[in-house]
């Protein structure tokens, strides 16, 4: 039996929710003192510290969801973010700054790079880093992401003109939140992920050019709009509910990942255009998953009801 004082620990272990703690508590403290004293250690490492911060975090704000449906968020919001930052940095990352209130002479029409290259730049390395197993390292740069991501946005405010606009750094700062609280595992269901939406928004890109002379970015006002994002938003929903139908609950479950990402960005967008609108969405959204979660548990009783566990009187 250990004698360290557990003190430190227990006061680590704040970071988790009291109920959580009264589950899991002694047995967590339990391992973490017999590796301390292993090690020699009488107080939490660095590490041990910034670990139990965020899962304590990712629990108090997702403990009600199930682990498995946080890892399939987790992956669906790493492969969206990679997708929305190569998109950017590909056709926004660099372009000509036109000030409407010079006239055409006194123009700088060289091509300058947007500051939001940099979380661009993060999402990719964080992503590549997921794809090679490097968890720790990924989650690092993850979080180097969504404070890039903040910084361009108050750097866009003080520089309208240099750019990126407010939606998409404001996108990828919010996957890169969601990304890190859980750990990506299924490397193969993000890689595919990724690349099936940024063939979506290639495809889009191509067939909706925006005109000549246009701010480099513009194609963000089209992409990430209300009625672009809802309406992938709805289509990528049938196609979760239709692999549920013929119970592919695996499919279904990354599908509808997928589907609670772009929710959340059409969320954001209508926040974005008028904060009324955007809290009455998230009402429906709410109302539409508090109905689907009472129709799933009234079928879910009577499966159970009509068909009885064998040897049940």
């Amino acid at each position: 039996m250990t004698t360290i004082d557990d003190t430190p620990w227990r006061r680590a272990l704040r970071a988790y929710p009291s109920s959580w703690r009264e589950r899991h508590g002694e047995a967590i403290l339990g391992t973490l003192l017999d590796e301390a004293e292993a090690q020699g250690r009488d107080e939490p490492s660095r590490g041990e510290r910034i670990a139990l911060m965020r899962s304590g975090l990712a629990v108090r704000i997702l403990g009600w969801m199930p682990h498995p449906a946080r890892e399939a968020l987790a992956t669906a919001s790493a492969a969206t973010g990679f997708a929305l930052a190569v998109m950017f940095a590909v056709f926004s990352g660099f372009g000509e700054r036109v000030d409407w209130r010079l006239p055409a002479e006194g123009q700088n029409l060289d091509l300058q790079a947007s500051p939001g290259l940099v979380p661009a730049g993060l999402w990719v390395i964080a992503f590549v880093l997921i794809l090679c197993g490097a968890a720790r390292a990924a989650r690092i740069a993850l979080a180097a992401t969504a404070v890039a991501g903040v910084g361009a946005f108050v750097y866009a405010q003080l520089d309208p003109l240099a750019g990126p606009r407010a939606i998409t750094t404001v996108t990828m700062t919010d996957f890169a939140l969601l990304a890190i609280l859980t750990p990506v595992r299924a490397r193969l269901a993000a890689a595919a992920t990724a690349a099936m939406t940024t063939g979506i928004l290639v495809f889009f890109h191509l067939f909706f050019e925006v005109p000549p002379g246009s701010p480099s970015d513009a194609i963000w006002l089209r992409v990430l709009t209300e009625e672009f994002t809802g309406f992938l938003a709805g289509a990528v929903w049938v196609l979760a509910l239709l692999a549920a139908i013929v119970r592919a609950r695996a499919v279904a479950r990354c599908i509808g990942a997928a589907a609670t990402v772009w929710t959340i960005v059409w969320l954001i967008r209508l926040t974005m255009w008028d904060v009324v609108t955007g809290m009455l969405g998230l009402a429906a959204v709410l109302a539409v998953v508090a109905i689907g979660a009472g129709i799933f548990r009234a079928g879910a009783r009577w499966g159970r009801g009509t068909h009885p566990r064998e040897g049940a009187a």
